[in-house]
This record gives structure tokens, sequence and C-alpha cells, in this order.
């Protein structure tokens, strides 16, 4: 199965084609456009660019592409937790994302969104199961749809960039599959941070990024609430196109924790030329959400539409 996933973040658009067989995951081909897609106007300047430098990626590819996959920012897909079971009637469900939905904006309504649904490794207070939502505006879909018509494909898959990067570490270091793997995603304004393990979320927040400092005791706030619940982490890796080798150096200063940077192409196979493999190595800590997005057999997550 050769795959194309495509990352739109606020700063490009990313994109890679890979091939998964028995033998796991190869690299067949890798770019990124110079200007990003606006998922809320795709007519403006700056995406009519980027959808065209995009296709222009994809038409020089000799690849056959047969599946298509799309992976968000925080700017495109919302989240929120909410208590809950996989299996739940879904008449129950609809009325708890209502709810949901309703919080964030009164003018929401639950047809207006698709959602992508996985368990939740914590319970809540009352000792209640507890599930993560992802939850997507049909009108994002429908413009990724556009953006990527020259493909001739439907979307096989659609979800945020942090889930998608659990998926990567999954399948990267297989050798600490016993640990929980906390995840921090440095972007422009915002900082994912997640503890995830075998692919089951088991703490995400999402805090502000206005300055190193801040950022710096912000995570180590974080990380200290996960120690007092008892969730200690093992793996610590940092991906994100705002980190820089300063802010990794001050966090590694800063932390009781050894933390790496994510190999995102670790366990990859790549089948592309040297030039191709050492805009890899350098950009590997960006890619996280497009390798693991052609890593979809391993997401848990279900989707829901009303």
């Amino acid at each position: 199965m050769k795959s194309l996933t495509v990352f739109f973040n606020s700063d490009k658009v990313y994109s890679g084609i890979f091939e998964r067989n028995n033998k796991g995951l190869s690299l067949l081909d890798i770019a990124s456009t110079l200007d990003p897609v606006n998922l809320d106007d795709i007519d403006d300047e700056n995406s009519k660019k980027a959808i065209n430098q995009l296709n222009r990626n994809l038409t020089t590819t000799e690849h056959k592409i047969e599946e298509l996959n799309v992976i968000l920012n925080n700017e495109s897909a919302f989240w929120t937790i909410i208590p809950g079971l996989i299996d739940m009637d879904s008449s129950k469900l609809k009325e708890l994302l209502e709810l949901e939905i309703k919080g964030n904006n009164e003018s929401f309504d639950i047809a207006n969104f698709i959602f992508r649904i996985y368990p939740y490794g914590q319970k809540d207070e009352n000792d209640s199961e507890m599930l993560f939502v992802v939850f997507i505006r049909r009108s994002i879909v429908e413009n990724c749809k556009k953006a990527l018509e020259i493909t001739g494909l439907d979307i096989s898959y659609i979800t945020m960039a942090q889930i998608a990067s659990q998926n990567t570490i999954e399948y990267n270091y297989p050798d600490t599959s016993h640990l929980y793997d906390l995840l921090i995603n440095v972007e422009d304004s915002f900082c994912d941070i997640s503890l995830s393990n075998n692919n089951t979320t088991y703490f995400y927040d999402l805090i502000k990024n206005d300055n190193d400092e801040n950022l710096i005791e912000a995570i180590e706030n974080e990380i200290t609430k996960l120690n007092a619940s008892g969730l200690s982490t093992g793996n610590a890796l940092v991906i994100g196109t705002n980190l820089k080798k300063s802010l990794l150096d001050k966090i590694s200063n800063t932390l009781s924790l050894e933390i790496k940077r994510l190999n995102s192409f670790r366990l990859v196979r790549a089948n592309i030329d040297n030039r191709l493999r050492e805009y890899c190595i350098r950009t590997s800590h960006i890619y996280s959400p497009v390798v693991g997005g052609s890593l979809n057999s391993f997401d848990k997550g279900k989707v829901f539409e009303f």
C-alpha cells in the first residue's frame, strides 16, 4: 500500500509518500511547501500558492498513490476529554458531545463536525472511564479535499498532529514500549504535551508558548503534576517546527529527565537519494505527524458522525 500523508501546519504543508507492507514502513518521497494553507480560506493568496506548490510536488512523483491521509494542527482541530466508553450508546455519546460543542461556542452545531474518539488512560475523580475526543469541522475536511483533489482520492484517515506523532513513537521505539512516552510538541504560539503508552493517551494539555523561560516552567509544572498522579515518564521526546537546539538544551538542562529529539525515521526504511536523506536528518522532529499519519493502523480511534 502506497500512501500520501499531508500535514497542514501553520508555517508550511509537509507531505510524505510511504509504502506499508509486512516488512514495515518505507519512505519513498518527502517534500514541503514554502507557504501555509489557511484551511478556513483556501482561496486566499498564500493558500493558492501553497496548493500550487503541493500540486507540483505531487505531479512530479513517479509513485502511484493508493491512500490519502491528512493531519491537522491545533488551529484546525479541537480536542476535549469527556466521561464515557468507546462503545457506549451513540445517543448518549451524542448528548455528551453536544454539551462539549456548545461549551466551546453556542453557535456550533454537532452536524457540522466529525469526531475521532479514543479511549483515555486515566479515570476521572468518580472513577469513571474517560474518552479523548478530536472534533473537526466538516468545512475543514471539505477544504482539505479541495486542496488535494489533484490526487483523485478520498481522505482515508484524518486526525490531529499529536495523535499521529504518538503513532510515530510506537513504531520507532519498540524497545521502550513498556514505558510511558512524554511528547512535547513546540509550535509557534502553543506547545502540546501528552503522555501515552501503547498509543493510549494518559494525559494531554496545551500550554502557551510566549518565550522559552515561561514555556520551560510550564512544562516543568506539567511533569510535576504527572508525577504527583503516579504517572512517571520514561521516554521524553521533543518535536515541533519551533524547536531550536537552544531550546532543547535549555529543557534538557532544566528538567530532571533525559530529553531527546524524536527521530521520526529511526526504523523507517528509506528509498530516497542522499539529498533527501540529509533533509530527513535535519527535519526529523518536524515530520513526526507525517510519519505517524502513514501508520494509521496504530490508531485506536473510532470515527463518529451525527
